[in-house]
């Protein structure tokens, strides 16, 4: 009899060993779907990032899958990502401004997201096999702000078509006679940023830097534009500091003391809801030799390893669909990657007017700025070493009197030279 028991005790642990093991590894949703969380990696602002955390929680809500949303600063994403790949432990997705070569073979095909939803094919990044790495989630554009309340005050008019367009001369002249007639402390302020530099250079009639006989290099249009940007940088039409000491130019221009901003797109709802003490508005940029913006923008990618590629998949083939993306571009401010997507950004005058003039400088652009980018990000994902800052780097230097322009120019392409020349 005593044996007996001891048996009925061992069967009865055995069976509920047998129905734990069960529930753990079939712990379901409401749904009577496994239980799944995706990580989700995030960098933005509250505007930006907010937008996809809102989307997040709406499919959550709809499906019962958890999408985490993990805020990762930018200058922090392509490293930790790195990490994670490198230990066999990714995230499930990624909205990111870069890549790392690492992450190539980890990256997942999103061709059929790309062809199914309308998503802009000239955006997406490809490897050498073609396949489909990354899709733009958002796209950004280079523009141009002013302070209307210190234009009005001095008299002086600004471009309110496209037939009236400064030049960089008249723009110039037309901030000297701002900060004459007005407590203006500086003319401009220009974010610290190749991007946004680049995008002046273009207006020059720069071509970049491009590889030519297994060298990157450029044309003689390039010094021109920068002697200009190093002569406006002359603590009264711009101030040094934004770019030798790294002082915030989105700070000094909603003090109210500057009168315009060379920025972009992803101000503008932050302009719409913290500009309290003036007028601003989005104009038309300035050009020398061409019209030209810059486009930026973020991708997502997501990758094999996680362990939940088929729902990773679900959301995204949900995050674009037609309504839903039109949903998020209203939320983030973006401008739209899908075709067909109409966006009702929800701003004000002056925000749906700058919405418009983006839209417009976008379609009258040099095609060099989505050339550009489309190559350099490219060649972020598959080539072995990267240039990191280099021109932006050196041009600070060149600011700081430890080069000349010339060995800003000459040591900016040796850097792409040795990362990307093959």
């Amino acid at each position: 009899m005593k044996k007996l028991k001891i048996s009925l005790l061992l069967l009865l642990s055995l069976m509920l060993v047998v129905v734990t093991a069960c529930s753990n590894s079939d712990k379901t949703a409401k749904d009577g779907k496994k239980d799944v969380k995706l990580q989700f990696f995030v960098s933005g602002d509250n505007v930006e990032g907010g937008a996809l955390a809102a989307m997040a929680k709406k499919y959550t809500d709809e499906t019962g899958v958890e999408i985490e949303v993990v805020d990762v600063p930018y200058s922090d994403m392509a490293t930790r990502i790195t990490n994670m790949v490198q230990a066999g432990n990714p995230p499930a997705l990624a909205r990111t401004s870069g890549f790392n070569p690492v992450w190539k073979d980890s990256l997942g095909d999103l061709d059929s997201t790309l062809k199914d939803k309308s998503v802009r094919e000239d955006l997406a990044i490809k490897d050498e096999e073609g396949k489909v790495k990354a899709i733009p989630i958002d796209l950004t554009a280079v523009g141009l702000f002013i302070n209307k309340d210190l234009f009005d005050k001095a008299g002086v008019e600004y471009p309110q078509t496209e037939d009236d367009i400064w030049t960089w001369d008249e723009f110039v002249a037309a901030l000297e006679t701002v900060l004459d007639k007005t407590d203006a402390r500086y003319g401009l302020v220009m974010d610290q940023s190749d991007h946004r530099l680049s995008t002046m250079l273009y207006q020059f009639g720069s071509k970049g830097f491009y590889e030519e006989n297994g060298k990157y290099t450029t044309n003689p249009e390039t010094k021109k534009g920068l002697e200009y940007f190093f002569k406006l940088n002359d603590n009264k039409i711009m101030p040094k500091a934004v770019w030798s000491a790294g002082e915030d130019p989105s700070s000094m221009f909603k003090s109210g003391q500057v009168a315009a901003y060379y920025s972009g797109v992803w101000q503008i709802k932050d302009f719409e809801k913290n500009i309290k003490n003036f007028e601003w508005a989005s104009v038309y940029m300035p050009y020398e030799k061409v019209r030209a913006t810059n486009l930026g923008g973020n991708y997502i990618v997501k990758f094999e390893g996680s362990g939940v590629e088929e729902e990773a998949q679900k959301f995204i083939d949900w995050l674009y669909t037609k309504e839903n993306y039109q949903e998020a571009a209203s939320l983030g401010g973006y401008l739209p990657v899908v075709e067909g997507a109409e966006v009702d950004y929800g701003v004000g005058e002056a925000g749906t007017k700058a919405y418009e003039i983006y839209q417009n400088e976008m379609a009258s652009s040099d095609p060099i700025a989505a050339k550009l980018k489309a190559e350099r990000d490219v060649l972020q994902l598959t080539s072995e070493k990267t240039p990191g800052s280099a021109i932006k780097d050196n041009i600070v230097k060149a600011l700081n009197g430890e080069q000349s322009i010339d060995d800003a120019i000459k040591n900016s392409a040796e850097a792409l030279t040795k990362a990307y020349s093959k």
